[in-house]
């Protein structure tokens, strides 16, 4: 069986407006050990020169596929784009800017074909600085398998994501949950992970099998945004009630246990905008926590969570 060849892999590149760092992207996949996969470039509307820069790599190897969505769909809707267009079941989600190691797609193929309870594989990473130098290494202790349901209990009572927007997924337990919550534009992939660890395990790879890049100077997930902020506790409520599914109860009880963590995030990033002069970021800080002063209970219905209206947005209708 260790001799069998490993399946053929579709690999997704998202991609909005980083054609200066795009080609070190793209070089080091083209470069992977395991060479039998589709690489779907899918660009988000980019007004630089993406389309150029993949254009050319489309010309050069013919393992690459370029596509440019129809309307700019935000993170969430870029990835089930992705998705869409992917042909294999194995499918590994990358960033653009970021550089991978050249047995990256090798290690988390073979560890999805020896995880066969794992929905998605992970690992951990190296974080870069603006000269490409290594500052920080993300590691944590988990086994090679690791239970969905302990997973989950740990993310949900905790600030930040151990899974990064980096992986491989086995692309019909993805269909199977539904995809990417546009409710969700920018934080979807945390609360994909959560969705998926609620019926399946997950496999985890201790060695930085990349590094990433650091984010421009105003991206929205640095400094205090209030939207993102209202994302991420919106993510919260969610999987409080998929957690516990009908039993009030212990929905409030997890939402109150909760409350104090996502009351020191909102602190802090008033905090954040004071420090840095961002009085008019504060005002609307003040009014985002007036508005929901407390962890409230925000489940909306999932019935947006289907593939058609994925399709229909992708196309631009």
């Amino acid at each position: 069986m260790a001799n069998e060849p490993l399946p053929r892999v579709s690999i997704c590149l998202l991609t909005y407006k980083r054609a200066h760092v795009l080609p070190r992207t793209i070089e080091s996949l083209l470069a992977q050990s395991h060479g039998d996969f589709e690489l779907i470039i899918n660009d988000d509307q980019s007004p630089d020169d993406t389309e150029e820069v993949c254009r050319e790599y489309e010309r050069r190897d013919p393992r690459v596929r370029y596509f440019r969505n129809a309307v700019n769909l935000r993170y969430a809707g870029n990835q089930n784009a992705a998705l869409l267009r992917a042909t294999s079941d194995y499918v590994a989600i990358v960033h653009d800017g970021d550089v991978y190691r050249p047995d990256l797609i090798e290690k988390w193929i073979r560890a999805l074909v020896e995880q066969p309870t794992a929905a998605i594989v992970f690992n951990a990473l190296e974080a870069m600085d603006e000269t490409g130098r290594v500052v920080r290494v993300y590691r944590s202790s988990y086994p090679p398998l690791v239970r969905g349901i302990e997973l989950f209990d740990e993310m949900i009572r905790r600030q930040g994501s151990p899974i990064f927007g980096i992986v491989m997924v086995r692309k019909p337990l993805i269909l199977s949950v539904g995809p990417f919550d546009p409710r969700l534009p920018t934080l979807a992939d945390v609360d994909m992970w959560l969705r998926l660890l609620l019926r399946y395990d997950a496999a985890y790879i201790d060695e930085p099998l990349m590094r990433i890049a650091p984010r421009e100077p105003g991206h929205v997930n640095t400094g205090a945004n209030w939207r993102v902020r209202e994302e991420h506790e919106l993510i919260y409520a969610l999987n409080s009630a998929r957690r516990y599914p009908g039993q009030e109860r212990e929905i409030a009880n997890l939402r109150r246990e909760i409350a104090p963590m996502l009351w020191g995030l909102r602190l802090r990033s008033m905090l954040y905008s004071l420090r840095h002069g961002q009085i008019r970021v504060a005002v609307e800080g003040l009014g985002f926590m007036v508005r929901r002063p407390d962890f409230a209970a925000v489940a909306l219905p999932d019935s947006v969570l289907n593939w058609e209206g994925a399709l229909r947005r992708m196309q631009g209708l």
